[in-house]
């Protein structure tokens, strides 16, 4: 009998051994080498339960349900028993459709999608594979035996059946694709070397006459000096102004140049950031195809002319639009240069789905520079320094940490990292930082704000609160205004922050209200900036806006600090008070210097240290205790027989980076109205609406439906039905707040 395991729609046929050996195959060639046997023995076994009549029949329209990814995590116990490598490889198998399951309690008889109740189960007989498939388990034995040898812990114990999770699904999906298609992808081999070469033309026709010019091409090449050197994380800390994105593109590709890297992925925070950067490399790097995956960028848009590179990608008589072919690559990031958010970064590492976990294996062997990293929420710092941890001492990457206000990550690590990891400081002479000093701070307490801005100068006022813009901007007396928060849809924002910025260019005094969506990433050179009290890390990126070029001279270029409403949130509390106690009893005058910004970092995280250590990602069996990094590998190195007792679906459940209760609503326009109409939404349209969607939260959400200007659709999308109620200059009218504060 022959047995199956797809069908193309032309009516041909691919067998279950022509599927595993292919899966296997390319499994391998995605894993580093000190996994290759590891991979290989996943792909090659993941489904052994489509040898299985039920499946057969399922395959020809039978209408029965056929578990076929279990059977081959039991065969691995059954042959090697319950050792940590049989679970890890046991994991990765029994998910690779459903997801990496929790483990599950021992006696446990309720869940059954736990790997304990799965391995439980009768599975339909599927013992035909062994006439076809030949498994050689020791290789891999000795290859994982190899691998955990050296402080083998939870951490590198998790990170590896991800890892291993990552390299089967997307091989899988890929192996599938191959067939169902007829076509293979065109692989995305990079000779950075040629763009290492363009980027030095670029820097070579700086002209630097100014002190600021003279002393950022300093700072650069100081920083390209030392990036020769090896070492898994690279802190380049450089003022706003200092040139330090275009810097770290250079260090980025001289680095992958050197080491031979795969690809290189850029983690920015924000998604106007991302948008602006994107624009800004792939001027310079005309030819290279760069791959924006973040919520914001719709595929299906006309990008044959911005993004003409990807013709490099397209198969001999590949008719695929340009569109169609990033859609496919943004799957598993299978691109040579990759610019996403740190949402979509973390989150993908630590989810448990195919969907997202799929991408996790072409992190390695990367250059990855996480843009702006002082914004990882502290909650999340842990497993965040974790999961780099990982990629940067086993997974053949390297990190580049780029922040303007760089916090003391070497003593954070310390704390929080299972053990030491090398970071090297690019700019440890930091004496020319003065040069930036372009503007001063004065601190003026309660005040009116609207009342102080007359419009006789270019002015930005940036508040805590998106009501607060919203509403300052109504009592504004100027005669050019703008407002600028996520009561807005993206479309929108970007439409008024091209209008600000063609006014700016044009001489204009443009007075905008915004929250501190501006703050990073907007190229925007304001004469005078308004900013209420906030992190020193927020109020230094407010007023980087602030004489930005340094075309005015320091003492006319005013930075004012004003008090308002308190954060019922508690980290922008914590880190709003802070800051005024550092005001209040050393004054304004230090605040850009770096020793001010240090002991910022430190009194912030030494008050969150509790919420570090509670909030942080625990990894026992019960979940009931949690436990710091390094105490939970203390811990476990004492009982290492436990540390195959991980539950990835819990895991997945609690991390996410971004506050679960804020809701999109669907501002509609002619262009959404078929979407609108869909019972169910494909994920590109998805990507439409998003764009054309004010972010709300739960309270205002529930105040509007309440006033029956919401409709929940079936779909699950929520639309807004009044259109009074959303204006293109100030974004949607929300009349309650619900006690909740609001923020950009």
């Amino acid at each position: 009998m022959t047995y199956y395991a797809h069908t193309r729609e032309s009516g041909q046929w691919q067998t279950v051994k022509e599927h595993l050996l292919g899966t296997a195959e390319k499994a391998k060639s995605f894993s580093i080498p000190a996994l290759k046997e590891s991979a290989y023995l996943v792909g090659l076994l993941h489904d052994l339960g489509k040898y299985s009549d039920d499946f057969q029949r399922r395959l020809n329209g039978a209408d029965i349900r056929v578990d076929h990814s279990t059977y081959g995590a039991k065969e691995i116990l059954k042959e090697i028993g319950g050792k940590r490598s049989a679970y890890a490889w046991a994991y990765v198998i029994a998910g690779h459709h459903a997801g990496l399951p929790d483990l599950g309690n021992v006696g446990e008889n309720e869940n059954r999608s736990t790997l304990r109740e799965r391995l439980k189960t009768e599975c339909s007989d599927a013992s035909a594979w062994k006439k076809e498939i030949e498994v050689n388990y020791s290789s891999a034995r000795k290859e994982y035996v190899g691998f955990s040898r050296e402080a083998f812990g939870p951490d590198e114990y998790e990170f590896m059946i991800r890892y291993l999770f990552s390299c089967l699904t997307d091989a899988d999906s890929l192996d599938t694709e191959n067939f169902c298609s007829g076509k293979k992808r065109v692989a995305c081999d990079v000779d950075w070397s040629k763009y290492k070469a363009i980027l030095d033309r670029v820097f070579a026709s700086f002209n630097a006459v100014t002190e600021l010019q003279k002393e950022r091409a300093v700072l650069q090449a100081q920083a390209m000096s030392n990036i020769g050197k090896d070492c898994g994380i690279y802190l380049l800390d450089m003022p706003t102004g200092s040139g330090k994105t275009l810097c770290s593109l250079d260090l980025a590709i001289e680095r992958a140049a050197k080491m031979g890297k795969k690809r290189i992925i850029y983690v920015i925070p924000y998604t106007t950031v991302i948008e602006q950067t994107a624009d800004e490399f792939g001027k310079i790097l005309s030819n290279l195809p760069i791959l924006e995956h973040h919520s914001n960028f719709d595929f299906d848009e006309d990008v044959a002319e911005r993004f003409g590179a990807w013709n490099v990608l397209k198969a001999d008589g590949d008719d695929c639009k340009i569109g169609d072919i990033m859609k496919q690559r943004a799957e598993n990031w299978d691109a040579p240069f990759v610019i996403t958010t740190n949402v979509q970064f973390f989150e993908s590492i630590y989810s448990n789905k195919r969907s997202k976990l799929r991408k996790l294996h072409n992190m390695a062997d990367s250059v990855i520079v996480f843009d702006e990293m002082h914004t990882l929420p502290i909650k999340y710092f842990a497993p965040c320094m974790r999961a780099i941890e990982q990629l940067t001492t086993r997974y053949n990457s390297e990190a580049i940490f780029l922040t303007a206000t760089m916090p003391d990550f070497v003593g954070l690590a310390k704390r929080y990292l299972s053990k030491d990891i090398k970071m090297l400081d690019l700019v440890p002479d930091k004496s020319g930082y003065r040069v930036f000093d372009k503007c001063t701070f004065e601190y003026i307490g309660q005040a009116d704000v609207p009342s102080l801005v007359d419009g006789t100068k270019s002015t930005l006022v940036v508040c805590n609160r998106k009501r607060d813009a919203e509403d300052m901007y109504s009592k504004g007396n100027a005669a050019e205004k703008y407002c600028l928060s996520t009561y807005l849809t993206p479309v929108d924002r970007k439409m008024i922050i091209d209008e600000i910025r063609r006014s700016l260019s044009h001489g204009g005094k443009p007075v905008v209200f915004s929250t501190s969506l501006i703050e990073a990433g907007v190229d925007l050179d304001f004469e005078c900036v308004y900013r209420e009290l906030a992190g020193i890390d927020n109020i230094l990126q407010t007023a980087g806006r602030c004489n930005r070029n340094g075309a005015r001279s320091k003492e006319e270029s005013k930075v004012y600090i004003y008090s308002g409403q308190q954060s019922k949130d508690k980290e922008l509390y914590t880190k709003a008070d802070t800051a005024k106690g550092i005001i209040l009893n050393h004054g304004v005058k230090g605040l850009m210097s770096q020793e001010c910004v240090r002991y910022y970092y430190n009194e912030v995280y030494e008050t969150n240290k509790k919420t570090m250590k509670d909030a942080d990602i625990n990894f026992e069996t019960t979940g009931a205790t949690r436990l710091s990094a390094k105490d939970r590998y203390e811990q476990q190195q004492n009982k290492r027989e436990k540390t195959f007792d991980i539950d990835f679906a819990s895991i997945a459940k609690e991390f996410h980076l971004i506050d679960a209760s804020r809701y999109a609503v669907v501002i509609p326009d002619e262009e959404i109205d078929g979407i609108l109409a869909m019972d169910e939404i494909p994920f590109e349209a998805k990507r439409k609406l998003q764009r054309r969607s004010a972010s709300v939260t739960f309270y205002e959400l529930k105040s509007l439906i309440g006033e029956g200007v919401i409709e929940c659709k079936e779909n699950g999308l929520y639309v807004l039905t009044d259109s009074s109620r959303y204006d293109r200059r100030t974004g949607l009218k929300v009349k309650e707040e619900g006690g909740q504060p609001i923020f950009a």
